[in-house]
């Protein structure tokens, strides 16, 4: 079982869709996703994950204002790059304005959050080991990848890799199929699920594990008195190389979250969730490899 003071660590709280989506929303509660950031930190989530393109940079000032009230060596935050601003100098400019937005001087993860293959990657490598060395980010990550960048970057990066995040969920199991997450724990890199409660299964009326769509996942959840969130989330949790990064503006969700600490599935359930579950098929499923460096 993991260890209670370990267990929070595991979890990071997302922010798309906080301020917008891919643009800025002006009708957006911007004092809701605020309070809901807080509220988060003070329920002891202390990772946050974001990106410059969320809401066209909108949801980093959010968390920028959200965090000013709490110590800033107790968070862990973590920004990303997008595919668009990969070459040298755009990586750079980029990661200065996610500073301002975020109101801080260093940022602890730096993603790439996705591959392009237009620009050279030692290009954006170079401009990364240059943020490193003027003390900007602390760390390198990388988003919706495969093996081989992952060794790409890490032959050539000043640090090791620190975090891979890729979609994984009881559906989506690209990362898993290939050795992704065995990769990750071999080489001591965390291996963090996006979207870990989304379905994206075809006739899912619900995007969140509704009642009566999975009977395997109904009939677990019953057994242990639980949610069908909480179930999928604590499959994901009990891998012990996997974290999850996951997005909320409702206080009750952070706790249902935050309340799969407090159960462990047996590992004959875990295992039937494992190999009986009706994992979906690959297409349209996953952003993994399809800026893979090779």
């Amino acid at each position: 079982m993991i260890k209670r003071s370990y267990y929070k660590q595991k979890i990071w709280l997302g922010t798309f869709g906080m301020g917008g989506y891919v643009t800025s929303d002006p009708n957006n509660d911007d004092e809701r996703d605020v309070e809901a950031i807080r509220y988060a930190i003070k329920k002891g989530i202390f990772q946050i994950d974001t990106s410059e393109s969320y809401a066209g940079g909108k949801t980093e000032m959010l968390i920028g204002e959200a965090i000013k009230c709490f110590s800033r060596n107790r968070l862990v935050i973590a920004t990303k790059v997008r595919e668009y601003n990969l070459f040298y100098d755009a990586v750079i400019e980029s990661c200065k304005k996610s500073l301002e937005r975020l109101q801080t001087s260093y940022i602890d993860v730096y993603y790439i959050h996705k591959q392009n293959p237009e620009i050279p990657i030692n290009e954006t490598i170079a401009a990364l080991n240059k943020l490193l060395d003027m003390g900007l980010i602390k760390n390198i990550g990388l988003s919706n990848v495969g093996i081989d960048t992952i060794k790409k970057y890490s032959q050539l990066l000043k640090k090791p890799v620190y975090a891979v995040q890729n979609q994984y969920n009881l559906v989506c199991r690209e990362s898993q199929r290939k050795k992704i997450i065995d990769y990750c724990r071999k080489n001591r890199i965390r291996f963090i699920a996006w979207r870990p409660i989304r379905l994206l299964y075809p006739g899912c009326p619900d995007p969140f594990y509704p009642e009566g769509t999975y009977k395997l996942l109904d009939e677990v959840a019953k057994k242990y008195n639980k949610t069908n969130v909480q179930i999928a989330v604590k499959w994901l949790l009990q891998q012990d190389c996997v974290e999850i990064v996951f997005k909320s503006s409702n206080k009750d969700h952070i706790d249902e979250i935050l309340d799969t600490e407090n159960f462990e599935i047996l590992y004959e359930d875990w295992k039937r969730l494992d190999e009986e579950f009706p994992v979906q098929l690959e297409v349209g499923c996953t952003a993994n490899n399809y800026f893979e460096v090779t």
